[in-house]
This record gives structure tokens, sequence and C-alpha cells, in this order.
């Protein structure tokens, strides 16, 4: 059951409190995040975990796309925006409306850190371009994110993660041999720009004074980061004229490794790359004369095309002929590195996974309904990083961060939403 508005008016102004962000370590940083779906609300999201307190604007008319990725009929949750919206106090502003741009701009006099993910120029047609908030606020740092940046001749084209995805050469390279380009079943280019902007921005942080001086732009396109994650490939093609092919699972620069399949059908990932772990596997395969055979000699011969056709062979002969736990053991006692590839299901009931609370469970604010998600994926000691709350609903901060932190009355809040300012 859906909590009142009063309730959750409570439950946001206690939030808000200062108390919520002791020992975390961007505590006092205020984050203005303007932007949709994933990639740029995903670095919003690592800066509120890390304290940073994050005011969410949306359209009050059109609300973050995210909200309405695989929302749960029966009880309305938006598992998507529960994740990537967390920590974070969602307002409503028209910048159409001149109230609404009022609001904005008292909203930025008072910010450290704004991130939008508009088409490269939108901001500035709707006259809020860097300039103008710089002007207003020397210390502002201003995270722009856009398909293929803020410059260059596709700048203005359409930008989203599968083109990022397609664009950089990961698509290219995620395939098995002769099969077709495989895009990623998960956000990738976004979350990898994401993680990227937020580091942008801690870095822009050091040298920033609130309203006083610091002030920066950072420009993040979708494709450069996942680029710059196969500099190796595009270096050796540089270096040989030699176009990287499809390699499937394995690695090109290393072998033994790959997935392979058990004798009751679950799949497992081997990777035995350095000189020490091979040898170990070839002895467990009972394959000892393997490790002096010239084919397998060194890893520059278990990366030649004959050789890892050799080596997958025997090796998913030697996985295959075993039941999971037993083959699974084996790698642990002699040292191999090798483990499950487990689906969600599998997840939520891993022991490890349970034991270092790589999940944490929290209740949706909305609803009382209790939510589990992963949690933040670093540990600090003495300065930790913090999920404090799930994904709140559209427009639930209004009176809360217009009351509280820009000191309109409740009269004014009345009338910004008969004007459709928020």
């Amino acid at each position: 059951m859906t909590k009142s508005k009063e309730a959750l008016t409570r439950f946001i102004r206690e939030q808000r409190d200062e108390k919520n962000y002791s020992g975390l370590p961007l505590k006092g940083v205020r984050v203005l995040d303007m932007s949709t779906i994933v990639a740029a609300p995903s670095a919003a999201m690592l800066l509120g975990d890390a304290g940073a307190e994050v005011i969410k604007i949306e359209n009050p008319s059109v609300h973050d796309g995210l909200r309405a990725w695989s929302v749960v009929e029966e009880n309305g949750i938006q598992p998507y925006y529960a994740v990537i919206g967390r920590n974070k106090f969602p307002v409503t502003i028209n910048l159409k409306s001149e109230d609404g741009k009022r609001i904005f701009f008292k909203l930025i006099s008072q910010t450290d850190v704004f991130i939008e993910n508009l088409r490269p120029g939108s901001m500035e047609k709707m006259g809020l371009g860097a300039d103008r908030m710089l002007a207003l606020n020397p210390g502002l740092i201003i995270g722009k994110v856009s398909g293929y940046g803020q410059t260059g001749p596709y700048a203005m084209k359409p930008g989203f993660g599968t083109l990022a995805e397609a664009f950089s050469g990961f698509t290219f390279l995620n395939a098995h041999p002769g099969g077709p380009p495989t895009s990623p079943p998960l956000a990738l280019a976004d979350f990898i720009a994401g993680l990227h902007l937020a580091f942008a921005v801690v870095v822009s942080l050091r040298s920033q004074r609130r309203m006083e001086s610091g002030g920066q732009v950072i420009d993040i396109s979708l494709y450069e980061p996942l680029f710059s994650l196969l500099g190796a490939e595009f270096l050796s093609y540089h270096l040989t004229g030699e176009v990287p092919q499809p390699i499937g699972n394995e690695l090109r620069g290393a072998a033994p490794r790959n997935n392979y399949r058990t004798k009751n059908g679950d799949w497992v990932a081997l990777s035995c790359s350095s000189q020490g772990t091979w040898e170990r596997l070839a002895e467990a395969m009972g394959r000892p004369d393997m490790i002096k055979d010239p084919r397998f000699l060194t890893n520059e011969q278990r990366i030649t095309t004959e050789s890892r056709r050799i080596l997958n062979e025997t090796i998913q002969g030697w996985i295959g002929s075993m039941a999971t736990e037993e083959f699974l053991d084996i790698c642990t006692r002699l040292g191999l590195t090798s483990g499950p590839i487990p689906n969600m299901k599998d997840i939520g009931e891993n022991k490890h996974y349970h034991e270092r609370k790589t999940l944490i469970e929290i209740e949706d604010p909305a609803t009382g309904i209790m939510l589990k998600m992963p949690d933040i994926a670093y540990r600090m000691l003495g300065a930790p990083a913090k999920i404090r709350f799930a994904g709140l609903p559209v427009g639930s901060a209004n009176e809360v961060i217009y009351q509280d932190l820009l000191g309109y009355s409740a009269e004014d809040i009345e009338r910004f939403k008969k004007e459709g300012a928020i």
C-alpha cells in the first residue's frame, strides 16, 4: 500500500538531516541531476552513495524514461529507478516557464555539481547555457553526457548506449568467430560513462569552492569510455595493421581461457592463462605431456588458432566428464582459477554474496515493500558510502526542497503547481 504524501514528506525531510551524512566522504556536496535513463543518472547515483545531496530534476509532464522500465505490475515498483534513483530527492521543474527558470537558477546558485544529458546545444537554446550558469556560480562543475560528445561531426546525432557500444568497437568484437556482432544484455556503455563522469566530478571537486572558484565543464561521450577499455585492441591494430577479429569467450593475448560445460549441464569459467596455472591444469587433466609439447610450451604457442582448438577440446572433454561440484572441488584443491557461471536465482542463494553483503535489503519509501538490490560495489574503512533509500516517486521532494532549501512558502509552491512551473 502506497504511503501517504505527508508520510513521504516526513521521510524525505528526515533523510535530508545532516546526521544521515555523517562520515560520508562527499558530505556537504550538492548535486543537481537533470539527466535521464542510465549514463548520467548513474554518475549522480554514485556521488549520492558517497554522501552528496542529490536533487533529481524531472519535467512535470515528461518523467525520466527509466521509471517505465520493467515496472512490476502487482505493486508498481520501478526496479531500474529504485536502483539508479536511490539517494536522490526528486523535484519537478518546467524550464519553459519563467518561474521554473527562476527556481532552477536559485538551485544552481546553491549547488556544486550540475549533470545533464540533453542533446548538445539544448541548454543554450533554453537560455541555460554553461556560461550563464558559471557567471551565476563560478564554482559550478557541469557534467554533460551525450552520445558522441559536445564536438565533432557526430555531435548532433541521437546518442543511445546500444549505438555507442557499436561505435566503440565493442559490439564487433563481442562475438564468436563467424557469428554476429552481439550487443551486451545491459546498459554497458552507459554505466561505464557514468563511472567516468563520477570520477571526473570528484577530481574537479579537489579544486572547487561553491559560488567562488573552480568551475568546470566536463564533456563525456557514451562511446569513448568504452572504447578506452579496448585500448590494447586498437594499439595492436596500429602496430600490426591486422584488424582484431571476434574471439568468443577467449582472451586474445593468453590461453587457455574459456567457458566450459560440466557433466550435469552447468557452465563454468576457466582462466589458466599464466604459465603456472596452465601447468597445474595440465597435471590435473592427467596430461603432463602437454606441458612439454611445443604447441603448448609457452603462451605464444598456446594462443595460435590450432593450439587453442586442441586446448578447448581437451579441457571440455575433461570438465564434461565431471559433475560441477567435483570439478570445482578439484580447482579449489589444486589452485586452478575456475568458477561457476550463476544466474540471478543462483546469485540470490549464494552464501558468498550473502556473507559479504553484496546484496542489500532496503525498504521502498513509497510502499513499504522490502527491496533487495546490489549494494555499493566498493568498501572504504572510516568513510563508507551508503545506500540510504531507494528511488522516490516523481516530485515527492518538491515541498521539502523548495521550502527548506530555497525558502519558498507553501503558497508559492501551490501557485507554481497551478501555473505549471513545477
